[in-house]
């Protein structure tokens, strides 16, 4: 009877685990630009002005432009600079609409290049806070809008 239990359970183990690393082989092997690290400095909740930055990595097609849904009692008031791995400025057009910030490359940034969006100048209520930005972004040649996921800014 032990040797069932333990059967059945080391087979409910192996079930559950199959779809967690089909995804994990599947976003792997993706060939769409992905989020990677973002950070505050400085990073305590009440500094009026800190910088929030997160990094994007660039694959598959080129990128043409980012938008950023900001959060609610947040804004930007110093701006937005993109720069690459080499640290050097990224042309750009820049709007910001309400609480939405939308983000033109003058040149689509090419594959195999990771870009750092700086926004400087942030203003917020002044707590602790997580601040969650949602991206998305546009490819050339597709025109619509596709989801690169949320970025997570933590303040102290």
């Amino acid at each position: 009877m032990k040797k069932l239990i333990y059967a059945a359970a080391f087979t409910l183990i192996l079930a559950s685990n199959a779809p967690a690393t089909i995804a994990g082989g599947a976003m792997q092997k993706a060939n769409v630009p992905h989020l990677l690290g973002s950070a505050a400095t400085p990073n305590r909740a009440g500094f009026q002005g800190a910088t929030h930055r997160f990094d994007i990595q660039v694959e598959g097609r080129a990128l043409s432009e980012i938008a950023i849904a900001l959060p609610d009692a947040l804004s930007i008031r110093g701006g937005i600079e993109v720069k690459n791995q080499s640290n050097q400025k990224i042309e750009t057009q820049v709007s910001l609409n309400n609480q939405k910030a939308t983000v033109v490359f003058a040149q689509p940034v090419a594959p195999d290049t990771t870009i750092s969006i700086y926004m400087r100048g942030i203003q917020t209520r002044g707590y602790r806070y997580n601040w969650a930005y949602a991206i998305s972004g546009k490819m050339v040649g597709i025109n619509a809008e596709i989801p690169l996921g949320r970025v997570g800014i933590q303040t102290y």
